[in-house]
């Protein structure tokens, strides 16, 4: 192995940052000021795999959530179009990196499991799948208990000044697979980083970072956790790519939304509602 892929690797397994800070300007997001009307929320949602980037809707196939694929959705991602070119800037260092290649055995791309999700969609999660998830789940939690645990794992629907991350297109749920040819769902090719439902703190990117006496396996899934923490940042580009994470969800990002906003501390969010289009 090469000193320039050696120090790489290094980069690559360095700690995910404690988000205790990103945990408190997180808190109360969706106030955050949008602008409306400009030329950039006019930006246009453009299919991913038009970019090279694998992906399919979460809930277009059987899934832990719901079970069942939920009838009628469009397994196409969609993002805007400056989303969807940092992806492809970051799949194509990720799927060209020996340090990756070294750390991995083998090739890995980028997959992106939810994009832009319609406002329709977004009510039914929230008001009918969360809530029979959790209570089959946890069925000692009282229907208010329910609610709350509820509220902490998915959006709440459109408010008259604000709408869920990804209604905007600027929010992505993503993660890294074993490379493969077909772009769309592959079984068992998702890099293992840990449980992404449920009520627990362990979804948090941070959660492996705080274990004192972590197991063989944990230490795995930290070591995973951490490398595409860093090339969702941009060490592979040797450049920041905009990109944040949500600093409960290792597996959510964005760019331009609400969430964003508060996390950077920017002026406003300049992404606001955009539905789907075919």
């Amino acid at each position: 192995m090469s000193t320039t892929i050696t120090k790489l690797t290094d980069v690559l397994r360095q700690p995910i940052p404690i988000q205790a800070t990103a945990r408190q300007l997180k808190q109360g997001y969706r106030t955050y000021p949008v602008l409306t009307g400009t030329e950039r929320n006019a930006e246009p949602l453009v299919d991913i795999a038009l970019y090279g980037i694998a992906g399919q809707s979460y809930y277009s196939r059987p899934n832990r959530t719901t079970g069942d694929a939920v009838p009628g959705i469009d397994p196409v991602i969609r993002v805007r179009k400056s989303i969807a070119e940092r992806l492809a800037a970051i799949n194509h260092a990720l799927q060209n990196s020996e340090a990756v290649r070294e750390l991995f055995g083998g090739p890995v791309e980028l997959y992106v499991e939810e994009g832009t999700r319609s406002l329709a969609l977004q009510e039914q999660l929230y008001n009918q799948v969360f809530p029979a998830f959790i209570a089959s789940s946890h069925p000692k939690l009282t229907p208010e208990q329910v609610l709350a645990e509820r509220d902490k794992l998915i959006a709440r629907p459109a408010t008259v000044s604000s709408v869920p991350p990804h209604a905007t297109g600027g929010a992505i749920d993503i993660a890294l697979r074993h490379a493969h040819p077909d772009l769309c769902y592959v079984p068992k090719s998702l890099i293992p980083m840990g449980r992404k439902t449920g009520i627990s703190t362990v979804a948090q990117p941070d959660y492996y970072e705080q274990k004192q006496t972590p197991t063989h396996p944990e230490e795995r899934l930290r070591r995973n956790r951490r490398i595409f923490y860093w090339v969702m940042r941009g060490a592979l580009q040797q450049d920041d790519t905009g990109f944040v994470c949500n600093p409960d969800e290792w597996w959510h990002w964005s760019y331009g939304d609400q969430m964003w906003a508060a996390l950077t501390q920017a002026p406003a969010a300049f992404f606001s509602e955009m539905e789907q289009k075919a």
